[in-house]
């Protein structure tokens, strides 16, 4: 019988193929005067077999070690660049936004050198270089190519520039006119990277929406929270489109214990969000676009230039 005992404990204890997956901490990102923008993960953590048969009897989620977790997640380390992606695609796309221009579907070219005429430019390493062109019919830029092509076709150049600022961040877009001579000097390639808020050791793609609305805030004066506790999850492509992501109970369920007003939600997404949000006083908001949730908070008492 205490063999038994001991077999059943050491087993127990031993490690499972499976982690449990649960609400992870809201991450409060930028610094609106009223409201508050947070970042919802989903917390992934390994199970011994005790731990495993808990999850099972209390509904709690678990997934195969070996599948990995989903955006936005806090858990083991995995070996993509999601986040960093995800981070590029928020400044880039606040930026332009918060310009009121819709944004360029392309990542843009980053400056890495300026070297001779092009130092009259006012260009500097870090800015990015999103569209160029001789009118207002910007052609974006993927590759240092294009920038060379727009250069030979005339002396006047326009290009949508996102200038790198002191502070280690990005601001608002603008478009610059400059002769095209002054160009030949800049350095640029098409790995862009730009940071809108450190996240520590959070993963994946899904703190994209909140970390752009977060930026477009900082970038634009006034309150876009309208003073509400605001929060989210989604990815974001580089025309401000919001992508689905996962683990969506979960970090309703964070929404929830974190008390937030409102939770932005892939629209895709709407349905499971909403049914995981039922009796815990959490608004669910499914949208399309980046766009989409700026005009939303507009229309609940957001304060930007924008609305």
């Amino acid at each position: 019988m205490i063999a038994s005992f001991v077999v059943l404990a050491v087993f127990g204890m031993s490690g499972s193929p499976y982690n449990r997956v649960g609400p992870g901490p809201a991450i409060e990102v930028g610094r609106p005067e009223g409201g508050s923008w947070s970042v919802l993960t989903a917390r992934v953590q390994r199970s011994n077999w005790f731990q495993y048969a808990k999850a099972e009897l209390t509904g709690e989620r678990t997934i195969r070690a070996d599948g990995g977790g989903s955006g936005g997640d806090k858990g083991p380390p995995r070996s993509d660049d999601a986040m960093s992606t995800s981070q590029t695609h928020a400044v880039l796309v606040a930026a332009q936004l918060a310009a009121g221009r819709a944004p360029v579907a392309a990542a843009g070219l980053q400056v890495t050198a300026v070297t001779g005429p092009a130092a009259a430019s006012g260009l500097h390493p870090g800015d990015v270089l999103l569209a160029a062109g001789e009118s207002d019919d910007l052609t974006p830029l993927r590759a240092p190519s294009d920038l060379e092509a727009v250069t030979v076709r005339g002396t006047a150049v326009r290009v949508l520039v996102v200038p790198y600022t002191s502070g280690g961040t990005w601001g608002t877009a603008e478009i610059r006119r400059m002769p095209a001579g002054r160009l030949a000097g800049v350095q640029a390639g098409p790995a862009v990277s730009a940071t809108a808020y450190p996240l520590g050791s959070v993963e994946g793609p899904s703190a994209g929406l909140i970390l752009a609305l977060a930026r477009v805030d900082a970038l634009t004066p006034g309150d876009l929270t309208g003073g509400r506790r605001v929060a989210g999850t989604g990815g974001i492509s580089l025309d401000g489109d919001v992508t689905a992501v996962g683990d969506i109970p979960e970090k309703v369920h964070a929404a929830a214990k974190a008390r937030m007003d409102v939770f932005f939600v892939p629209i895709w997404q709407r349905s499971v969000a909403a049914a995981a949000a039922k009796g815990t006083g959490v608004r669910v908001v499914p949208v399309r676009t980046v766009s989409e949730a700026v005009g939303w908070l507009c229309a609940a008492g957001g304060r930007a230039p924008l609305c």
